[in-house]
């Protein structure tokens, strides 16, 4: 009628509509919450059961809103499109969430009929009055609302839909005994939102509601939006790693990722994302065999924690796996597994290893070679208090010298190791010349024609020249007095060191460079092994082979000029 208003104000409208608008406003969250990879894949159930609880408030708050019958009528309709699925989408997440054994897809089908069977009633019970038997308008409140004399079909769908919330509820109770700490306020936030709803609905089927016609069920979904939207956003409701992940997970620098109890990957962090073999958004819901390296996927079965070689965006490296449990006897079943970069440790492990074999290579030549020498000396100590004779002393001293060779070779294995603690730009010629200086032999003379400069330990490397300087004189210089010429030039990524002596044969070049090893009468064993330690600290390759003149050459590459290098890499033990 022309003039009349059809819109009235009920004091339950504004409730309806902000519980309405909350609703959909979480599962719109929830929904772009997913797409970040943070949430268990129930969470589209979740949603789905947000959204419809918001679009039956929303249509009953309209109905509410609305005082002439045939928009009333038409709005209550809609409100089934809602109402229809909300006790299977609610009984469908609680399974998903408690982790129970799914049921077979033939009664999922069954139970899903159900709903669509109850709208599809809805729109057509104008032919046959199974929702409805009748339907009027009652203003005793003082305000018009739509009476549902409700028929046979509407009596079945109650008894279908308790059955589920029952269930449902009786799941989420068993779980809020057994939870403990985030997973139990998360169930306490699902067990308050849906027994409220539920209490109210069975005083409004028994006809017991204070306001004849009102829908309590819908003014008291209004008062779980509340409770809900708290829990999502204080107890991370539909989470399953609620603990800070964004501020505790996120910024570490340890890989992380989140796997159900079938193991499909529900999250990873930025750290975690360079190990996938696919892309995140990809690699979310798939199995971790799928989408993780082999050898993260070979730990998953491992009760403790692993230690692997892992290649992560091109870089390989040492890491310990470990598995944390989340919500171990809680409501929801998963595991966080960290991927700890454990390089810098293992390398430290194998420095150490190396330092202790020294130490058995030195307590070998402490108890072997020294003890020689010094057996030596005792004995001719004892000839010469029995004759006097000059001849035992000048032997006793040899034997002294001797220890003395050793002893010093061992402390600078066993002070600096691999060690370089200069480094400076160094002319080779100038440090080459002076430890000829300090070497300088009869019958060996030295030939320096190497031009460059480069970073190095000054210290370190004139020990490597005065070794191979020795080593020439010791092995290069025979019986008969010949001489030896030691020359020392230029490679194109190095230097060598070669003399014109009988050189090494091929059969021993190998061993060489072992601690210990000499074949000269009064040699260490030690000389040459110093050289390869100083070499591999500054990062160098040495190679032994034969010289021009069939002496031994050895070869030092890798070597960078000054010009040509930034800040080098020191190597430390």
């Amino acid at each position: 009628m022309n003039g009349v208003s059809h819109w009235q104000a009920t004091p339950y409208t504004l409730p309806l509509g902000v519980g309405a608008g909350v609703f959909v406003a979480l599962g719109v969250y929830l929904l772009r919450r997913r797409a970040e990879q943070r949430l268990v894949p129930g969470t589209v159930l979740g949603a789905l059961l947000l959204f419809a609880s918001g679009l039956w408030m929303g249509m009953y708050a309209l109905e509410l809103s609305r005082t002439d019958f045939a928009t009333k009528v038409l709005l209550n309709q809609l409100g089934y499109v809602g109402i229809a699925p909300i006790p299977l989408l609610w009984f469908a997440y609680v399974m998903r969430h408690t982790d129970i054994a799914d049921l077979p897809r033939s009664v999922w089908a069954a139970l899903g009929t159900v709903p669509v069977v109850v709208i599809g009633l809805v729109l057509t019970n104008d032919w046959h009055n199974l929702i409805w038997r009748h339907l009027w308008i009652s203003m005793d409140s003082g305000y018009a609302i739509l009476v549902n004399d409700h028929g046979i079909a509407f009596l079945g769908y109650i008894v279908y839909a308790y059955v589920l919330i029952v269930i449902g509820l009786a799941v989420l109770a068993r779980e809020l005994v057994r939870a403990d700490g985030i997973y139990r306020k998360q169930t306490a936030g699902l067990l308050v939102g849906g027994a409220v709803p539920a209490i109210a609905g069975v005083v409004y089927v028994l006809g017991a509601s204070p306001v004849t016609g009102l829908n309590l069920p819908t003014l008291a979904f209004s008062f779980a939006s509340g409770t809900v939207a708290w829990s999502v956003f204080r107890h991370r409701l539909f989470t399953l790693v609620p603990v800070a992940w964004e501020s505790a997970v996120e910024s570490m620098d340890i890989a992380a990722f989140v796997l159900d109890a079938n193991d499909t990957i529900l999250a990873a962090n930025s750290a975690g994302e360079t190990c996938l073999r696919v892309d995140l958004d990809d690699a979310y819901g798939r199995s971790a065999s799928a989408v993780l390296p082999d050898t993260l996927v070979a730990t998953l079965g491992d009760e403790t924690d692993s230690e692997v070689t892992l290649t992560c965006d091109g870089d390989t490296k040492d890491v310990l796996v470990e598995t944390n449990a989340l919500g171990e006897d809680a409501v929801a079943a998963g595991r966080l597994l960290l991927v700890r970069d454990i390089t810098d440790r293992k390398e430290r492990e194998r420095q150490l290893e190396r330092q202790n074999e020294r130490l058995d290579e030195f307590a070998s030549v402490v108890s072997h070679d020294l003890r020689n020498p010094l057996t030596v000396a005792r004995g001719y100590l004892e000839l010469a208090h029995e004759t006097g004779e000059d001849a035992h002393f000048e032997r006793i001293e040899e034997s002294h010298d001797r220890m003395e060779a050793i002893i010093e070779d061992l402390l600078t294995l066993a002070r600096r190791g691999e060690t370089l603690s200069d480094l400076s730009p160094v002319d080779i010629a100038t440090v080459a010349r002076e430890a000829w200086d300090g070497v300088a032999a009869e019958n060996v003379t030295a030939d320096v024609a190497v031009d460059r400069t480069i970073m190095a330990d000054r210290g370190r490397l004139r020990q490597l020249f005065e070794n191979l300087f020795r080593n020439s004189a010791e092995h290069g210089v025979t019986d008969g007095g010949s001489s030896v010429t030691v020359v020392v030039d230029t490679l194109d990524d190095g230097f060598y060191v070669e003399d014109d002596g009988p050189g090494i044969p091929e059969a021993d070049r190998e061993q060489v460079f072992e601690r210990g090893y000499t074949t000269h009468d009064d040699g260490t064993g030690l000389g040459l092994p110093i050289v390869h330690s100083v070499a591999e600290a500054h990062g160098w390759s040495v190679d032994l082979t034969t010289g021009e003149a069939g002496g031994a050459r050895f070869e030092f590459r890798g070597v960078e000029d000054v010009q040509d290098t930034a800040t080098p890499e020191i190597t430390t033990d």
